[in-house]
């Protein structure tokens, strides 16, 4: 496996065990849901890890078994990294700021004064810390696999497969927000879900499932221009390295 891809990861661990030390004993936090959000956005890079492990390694009975298990609970797991942004409505239960009643037009005093009480502002930045984790390991998993399949097809097959899975996440999005159905319900309640998925074609739902494929497509492609760009400076920075060697 690529080093670069074991720093990254190695780096995004870390950064998720401070979070999650920072909401267990920094407080005062509502935000202890977030834990157990993390641990589900860490899935579909794990099953990415495993996939694009068993896919450099010599073809096999078994490791095309491995692939095919990982791939598939990959994509089951998917939505949870993106689904951690819909946790900013919690927010709705803090106040940040409220009006001064001592304020009166042309007195000099502020209209708005702001809150300096710890837990809504506590609230605010563990949320967001989180939404950026989720958002990395959300983009590096399905970069991983949109590289392998471009390597093994083409460009356009690749972005085909990954503006695919962000449709089908968009709507799985509107499942667990909504409705309340997680990934676990394809193996623990199929039935339910089926019966639901067949009953819940409306306005409502494809409205909310073509913004939340927006909003998650719009991230992925605004972190693939850092990860394009970074690889091209790699590239720029070695071709000057070996000029100036020669």
């Amino acid at each position: 496996m690529n080093n670069r891809i074991i720093k990254a990861t190695l780096v995004l661990a870390i950064l998720t065990a401070l979070l999650t030390g920072w909401i267990i004993l920094g407080g005062p936090f509502n935000t202890y849901y977030l834990i157990w959000n993390l641990i589900l956005a860490w899935a579909p890079m794990v099953f990415s890890l495993i996939f694009i492990y068993n896919a450099s390694k010599p073809a096999s009975g078994l490791r095309m078994i491995s692939k095919l298990i990982s791939g598939l609970l990959w994509l089951f797991f998917f939505p949870n990294a993106v689904y951690i942004i819909t946790d900013y409505i919690h927010l709705s239960n803090d106040s940040f700021y409220y009006s001064n009643p001592a304020y009166t037009p042309y007195s000099g005093l502020p209209q708005i004064l702001y809150s300096f009480e710890r837990l809504p502002w506590n609230n605010l930045l563990s949320i967001t810390f989180a939404v950026f984790i989720g958002c990395a390991l959300s983009v590096f998993s399905l970069y991983f696999l949109q590289a392998h399949i471009e390597r093994r097809s083409s460009r356009l097959a690749g972005w085909g497969f990954a503006i695919f899975v962000h449709i089908l996440s968009g709507y799985a999005i509107y499942l667990g927000r909504f409705i309340r159905f997680n990934s676990w319900d394809v193996i623990f309640n199929p039935i339910g879900l089926i019966r639901y998925l067949l009953s819940s074609i409306n306005k409502t739902s494809f409205v909310f499932s073509l913004q939340f494929f927006i909003l998650s497509f719009f991230i992925y492609v605004i972190f693939y221009l850092f990860i394009y760009v970074g690889g091209e400076d790699h590239r720029f920075t070695n071709s000057y390295r070996e000029q100036k060697i020669l």
